[in-house]
């Protein structure tokens, strides 16, 4: 009986195994190949033009429409007319459906380099910079509901924080990454949990180095974010990852294909075409100019790759997904003459 029932056992635990590999060797969604396929074949197309140029401003998707909040105008002039650069309020809406661009509630006051984030179709906006670059740093924090095309202060963030950044995961939101005013020294490194349903924010864990200029994306419990220069203005290598439910940041050694900071995909609370996490332009370390190469980090096989170049080498602007495709606007070319001239609305990816 016990030999019969040991046999008995023994198979249920070989079909158990067998049957568990066969789920674990299931061909790729179908979906998501499709997806792939039209990433790696699509093409570049540009839109209507923001109406307002500026770079450092932050965006947010609600209801499949891309929210350009603030930033830093370079085309104002002192009485003297010297150039100088200066925070603003604007804020900016794109509807992909008709190509055209609004104007929504201005923000309560000028920032530049906020981070932002959407919870329940609301979009939070906490610190930036309210007079240009590296000039001061603010911890005001506001909602913003586009339904109402109103702003609310929510509590303000711990302390003050520029060049920061925000994902929501779950019912938080999680505040992270920094610039001091003080280029040539340690970034913060303090990451802090904000809950919306109480207004309130909480202490978590250090990340492992310090980070700004970063794309980010959450993937299955975990937060990814790709720098672009860490403490002392040194470019950064690697990805870093937070686990959420470990509260744990972790650096993962991955190779960069190229190095570069100031990417024109930050400061975006979405700029992942399903695994996809879409690092794109900024300054590169290899070739000293504006970069117009566009690479991506998938979150699911944590490789990186890279798809067909831009238009065109584009810095500091925002990114934002509707429908499966990555609209890019604002930002600039170069630095000083044309530092605002960059107007163009981009799409990707589209057929050829």
């Amino acid at each position: 009986m016990n030999s019969t029932y040991n046999r008995l056992a023994t198979f249920l635990i070989v079909l158990l195994l067998v049957t568990g590999c066969q789920l674990v060797k299931q061909e790729p969604d179908a979906k998501q190949v499709m997806l792939d396929e039209h990433i790696e074949s699509g093409t570049w197309r540009i839109f209507a033009d923001v109406p307002e140029p500026r770079f450092g401003g932050a965006a947010a998707v609600v209801k499949d429409k891309l929210h350009l909040f603030g930033g830093v105008n370079m085309n104002l002039h002192t009485p003297e007319g010297k150039d100088r650069a200066q925070a603003v309020k604007l804020h900016h809406i794109f509807d992909p459906a008709t190509n055209t661009w609004s104007e929504g509630a201005p923000m309560p006051d000028a920032k530049g380099w906020p981070a932002i984030a959407v919870y329940r179709d609301k979009i939070y906006l906490f610190g930036g910079d309210n007079k240009a670059i590296d000039v001061s740093m603010t911890t005001t924090a506001w909602v913003y509901d586009p339904q109402t095309d109103t702003y609310k202060n929510i509590a303000p963030l711990p302390h003050p924080r520029s060049y920061c950044y925000a994902v929501t995961v779950g019912d938080y939101i999680y505040i992270f990454g920094a610039r001091t005013l003080r280029s040539d020294g340690k970034a913060d490194r303090s990451t802090f949990r904000y809950d919306p349903r109480r207004n309130s924010y909480k202490r978590m864990a250090d990340m492992p180095e310090g980070a700004r200029f970063i794309v980010h994306g959450s993937y299955n419990g975990n937060i990814y974010a790709v720098h672009g220069e860490t403490d002392f203005e040194r470019y950064a290598d690697g990805v870093l990852k937070y686990d959420v439910a470990a509260d744990k940041w972790s650096k993962l050694n991955i190779p960069r294909i190229e190095q570069r900071k100031w990417y024109l995909s930050q400061h975006s609370t979405h700029a992942a075409i399903g695994s996809k996490l879409f690092i794109l332009g900024g300054w590169s370390r290899v070739t000293k100019t504006r970069s117009n190469r566009a690479a991506y980090f998938d979150m699911a096989t944590e490789t990186f790759g890279e798809v067909e170049p831009m238009p065109r080498g584009r810095c500091c602007g925002v990114a934002g997904v509707i429908d499966n495709k990555l609209y890019l606007a604002g930002g600039f070319w170069k630095w000083v003459d044309d530092v605002c001239d960059c107007k163009e609305t981009w799409g990707f990816p589209f057929p050829r």
